[in-house]
């Protein structure tokens, strides 16, 4: 019998942390999660995600994979956490497309994030 997955919760608010926090490298996007709990790459989370942009507040329930873990903050700012890779099921394509339509302009600058 396998384990269900591991539970989290992220509420992003406003452009300058959802920029921050949103991992448009990975190749079906993906998200930062500050956290000092112990977790393994390739671990299976389930994340409920809140994202409040300026005229509404969108949730997904989202299964994830772990594909950054930051074991120690940095100085430049890059807090603890992991990284969550989105897949292809409809969830992870609505919090993508979520993600991409408020940082619209923004996606492809040089400000640093919370992952690179």
């Amino acid at each position: 019998m396998s384990q269900a997955p591991r539970m989290l919760s992220l509420r992003l608010d406003g452009k300058p942390v959802i920029y921050a926090s949103y991992m448009s490298f990975i190749e079906y996007g993906g998200v930062f999660v500050p956290t000092n709990d112990t977790f393994k790459m390739g671990e299976e989370i389930m994340l409920m995600l809140e994202l409040v942009g300026q005229a509404n507040t969108e949730k997904f329930l989202i299964p994830t994979k772990i594909c950054w873990i930051n074991s120690n903050p940095s100085s430049s700012g890059r807090p603890k956490g992991i990284g969550l890779a989105f897949g292809t099921d409809e969830q992870s394509v609505k919090a993508k497309n979520a993600f991409e339509a408020l940082l619209s302009g923004i996606l492809n600058n040089e400000r640093p994030t919370y992952t690179l």
